[in-house]
């Protein structure tokens, strides 16, 4: 009796331990940090999206942002990560073979911004900050940030305009940098990248110490690609929630997609392993990108609001920061 009774308790020790083990062995989805947009609003529906196509035990991870992620996907190919879209492109660029092991799966659910911003009132357009680089001191948040990596993506394209800034500084995140270049009492010009909620922690400080925001919005930045697929669009975004007594503050600047990646499936060792990577990205690319947001009423508010600018609007903007960086560059002569 008391053997049929320890069989019959290793027995279900056993099938407990294969659910666990299957739990643990769906991997991560890798985000960023707790409070950031990939980890807070647009991880959590994914897990779901997968568990009914049979990937289950799928959980969100922090880390430390793009670049983070995209070295834990190279790692670990059957996890999966989001990104920057420009700074995959980046590191596309920088690592000859990271194209071969990374799959990007989609990039449609939504657009962080670009933000410039400045105590500096004369800074009025992007042109202006390209003229004066090289004079301008900049802070940054981390070096190895996935802010830090756009801004070094922005400078590469344009060698001659934001590529000669030299006068750089890094903090610990993006609080601090609102906080330093509200309080700096020189010219210097702060740059993140955030989604655009009226509700996060930095958009609310950066409008809460009436920094001046610079559309961050160029030639260079309109024509920048990966592959055939656009790296920035020129949006409006809504930066505070309009109600009975307030308006919404609207501002328009370039914005990178969120890519969702994981491994390359020719890369996996064998052929199951193939074809479940391929059936994973098959999995996450063909639902419909509603059913990877938030059902939040907010969130779906901030998201129908955004406007993309484009044609004789888009050219406007483009004309202007073309004189305005020329200006600035005669002057300094």
């Amino acid at each position: 009796m008391f053997m049929r009774f320890y069989r019959s308790i290793m027995a279900g020790l056993a099938i407990m331990a294969m659910f666990t083990s299957g739990a643990i062995a769906g991997g991560a989805i890798y985000t960023g940090s707790q409070g950031g947009a990939y980890f807070s609003t647009f991880c959590p529906p994914l897990p779901s999206v997968m568990d009914k196509k049979f990937f289950s035990g799928y959980r969100c991870q922090t880390s430390g942002g793009t670049p983070d992620n995209i070295k834990q996907v190279v790692a670990h190919p059957s996890d999966v990560g989001f990104v920057q879209l420009d700074v995959l492109a980046l590191q596309m660029k920088e690592q000859a073979d990271l194209a071969k092991q990374i799959s990007i799966v989609r990039s449609d659910i939504a657009c962080e911004g670009l933000w410039m911003v400045t105590k500096n009132t004369a800074l009025k357009s992007y042109g202006d900050v390209l003229g004066f680089a090289r004079r301008i001191p900049f802070v940054l948040p981390g070096q190895t940030s996935g802010s830090a990596a756009s801004f070094k993506y922005l400078q590469r394209i344009d060698p001659d305009g934001l590529g000669r800034a030299t006068n750089i500084k890094y903090v610990n995140d993006t609080q601090t940098l609102i906080n330093t270049v509200a309080n700096a009492q020189d010219n210097q010009v702060g740059f993140f990248v955030q989604f655009a909620d009226p509700e996060n922690a930095n958009i609310r400080l950066m409008q809460d110490k009436g920094l001046s925001v610079i559309p961050v919005v160029s030639r260079e930045i309109t024509k920048a690609k990966v592959g055939e697929q656009d790296l920035y669009q020129v949006q409006s975004f809504s930066l505070k929630s309009s109600g009975l007594f307030t308006s919404s503050d609207v501002r328009v600047t370039a914005c990178t997609p969120v890519a969702v990646i994981t491994g390359n499936p020719e890369n996996q060792k064998t052929a199951n392993e193939k074809d479940n990577q391929k059936d994973l990205i098959e999995a996450i690319s063909t639902v419909p990108a509603s059913s990877l947001l938030p059902s939040e009423p907010r969130i779906s508010k901030i998201l129908s609001g955004v406007r993309r600018i484009s044609g004789s609007a888009l050219n406007e903007m483009l004309s202007a920061a073309d004189k305005a960086k020329q200006a600035a560059q005669d002057a300094i002569k």
